[in-house]
C-alpha cells in the first residue's frame, strides 16, 4: 500500500518530461534564417531619394550627375554614398548612408537601353522615378544623380555656376567622383 502511495506522488513528475517531448515533437519547425550580405535597399536616411520641396521654396530643380559606362560594375555587391556641400542652397553639408546593390551576370536580369540611376535612396529607371530595384546586370550603363528640388530659378542657376556647390559620390569605399551640375529645370 505504501508503494502505491509513493507512485501516485511521483506520477506528475514523470509525466512532465513526456508531455514536454510531445509538445516539442508536435510543434511547427522554426523557419530557417535567411542570410543577406548587404543591407536592404530601403533608404537608410531620413532624406528621401531627392532633396524635397519642403527644404526649398520654388518650382525649379537642378540635378548633379556622373555617368558610368556599360560594364563598369564588376559582378558582386557594391555600395555608394553621396556627400553634399552646397552652402548656397543648404545651410549644412550632408553625407548619406551607404546604398547597396548587386551587379550580376545572370541572363534573367535585362540590360536596359536607358541607364539606371544611382540615387540617394537606391536604384531607379529615371532621375525622379520611384526606387525600384537593387540588382542590375553588370553590363548596364548607370548614372549617379542627386536632384535638388523646389528651389528658385535664380538659386538653380547659381548652384549650376558656383564652385561652392559640390556633390561627391564615393563607391565601394575606394573611389570618389565629383558630380557635374546639369541645366536647371522645372519638374
Amino acid at each position: 500500500m505504501e508503494i502505491k502511495h509513493e507512485m501516485k506522488q511521483y506520477t506528475p513528475l514523470l509525466l512532465l518530461p513526456i508531455i514536454g517531448l510531445i509538445l516539442v515533437a508536435c510543434s511547427p519547425a522554426a523557419p530557417a534564417p535567411t542570410q543577406t550580405s548587404p543591407p536592404p535597399v530601403a533608404p537608410a536616411t531620413m532624406l528621401p531619394t531627392a532633396i524635397p520641396p519642403e527644404t526649398f521654396i520654388g518650382s525649379w530643380a537642378i540635378s548633379f550627375e556622373h555617368s558610368f559606362p556599360e560594364s563598369f560594375w564588376t559582378v558582386g555587391d557594391h555600395r555608394y554614398g553621396f556627400y553634399i556641400d552646397c552652402p548656397l542652397l543648404m545651410p549644412e553639408s550632408y553625407g548619406s548612408e551607404w546604398v547597396w546593390f548587386q551587379a550580376t551576370d545572370e541572363e534573367i536580369m535585362p540590360v536596359y537601353e536607358l541607364p539606371i540611376y544611382l540615387r540617394l535612396g537606391g536604384l531607379s529607371l529615371g532621375p525622379l522615378a520611384p526606387i525600384s530595384m537593387d540588382t542590375i546586370h553588370h553590363d548596364q550603363a548607370t548614372i549617379a544623380v542627386v536632384t535638388l528640388l523646389g528651389i528658385t530659378e535664380e538659386d538653380a542657376k547659381l548652384a549650376q555656376a558656383s564652385s561652392d556647390c559640390e556633390i561627391l559620390m564615393n563607391w565601394d569605399g575606394i573611389s570618389t567622383e565629383v558630380l557635374t551640375p546639369g541645366e536647371p529645370f522645372q519638374p
